[in-house]
């Protein structure tokens, strides 16, 4: 079976639609389908991820964790926002986090846990809510609210942290990790109606971004909001390891 048949039926799984899709077809341009690589999904929800990536790569070494895993082999049982130490021994060569940074209470003590269990050249894939397109800020500023998280919020919904994207690079930096490269999840057709609305957002957008001489450069806040993003409902984010202290 072509990798591109087995692309179409990766399972959704509890993120947005084309997430598990984007993150693996990536995946398949930096780790041959026969490498013996070791792989940590976290958290892994109910193990649909880790059973397309294992699937497509059958030689991968593929542990999931969360604090509530799928009882089966591969699962542990672990709280990687803890400030207590764990380590995993050996490290991993690659570590994806799927739509649950904003599930933690303390998202720096969660990656901070990840850079001590990645090797020094292994690669994280992070992905979440894209809260700056079209529809959301429409919607928040006619609603309060936006698309993804509701005005209330039950206390124990199990999705409540708002977590923007210039928030998470900075933990990212903290926790010792350098952000290679973001990309945005492609859009449905429906989301191009908001088109018109669009235009002149990004106009408007792209002549801030200009005139506000402080950093980043035009040149890198243009690349981490292209007009892509003003239509896709997530992102994905790609890092490696910082060799500084």
């Amino acid at each position: 079976m072509s990798l591109e048949t087995d692309l179409d039926h990766i399972p959704r799984g509890n993120t947005a639609p084309g997430v598990n899709r984007m993150v693996i077809d990536y995946l398949s341009t930096k780790i041959d389908r026969d490498a013996r690589a070791a792989v940590l999904d976290v958290p892994c929800g109910n193990g649909e991820f880790i059973a397309a990536v294992t699937t497509i790569f059958p030689s991968l070494t593929a542990v999931g964790a969360d604090i509530a895993p799928p009882d089966r082999e591969g699962f542990v049982k672990a709280d990687l926002s803890s400030s207590e130490e764990l380590k995993f021994d050996p490290r991993f060569d690659v570590i994806t986090s799927i739509s649950g940074v904003m599930e933690f209470d303390n998202t720096l003590n969660f990656f901070v846990r990840l850079r001590e269990n990645i090797t020094e050249d292994g690669l994280l894939i992070v992905t979440n809510d894209n809260l700056l397109s079209v529809r959301d800020r429409v919607l928040y500023f006619f609603s309060g609210r936006f698309r993804q998280y509701r005005m209330f919020v039950a206390d124990d919904a199990p999705t409540w942290k708002i977590m923007p994207l210039q928030n998470l690079l900075r933990v990212l930096k903290d926790a010792r990790f350098e952000t290679a490269e973001i990309r945005y999840v492609p859009a449905k057709w429906a989301e191009w109606l908001w088109l018109p609305i669009a235009l002149p957002i990004y106009l408007f957008q792209s002549l801030a971004f200009a005139l506000d001489r402080s950093t980043p450069s035009y040149k890198e806040k243009a690349a981490r909001y292209p007009f892509a993003s003003l239509f896709s409902r997530h992102y994905m984010l790609i890092c490696k390891p910082s060799r500084s202290p």
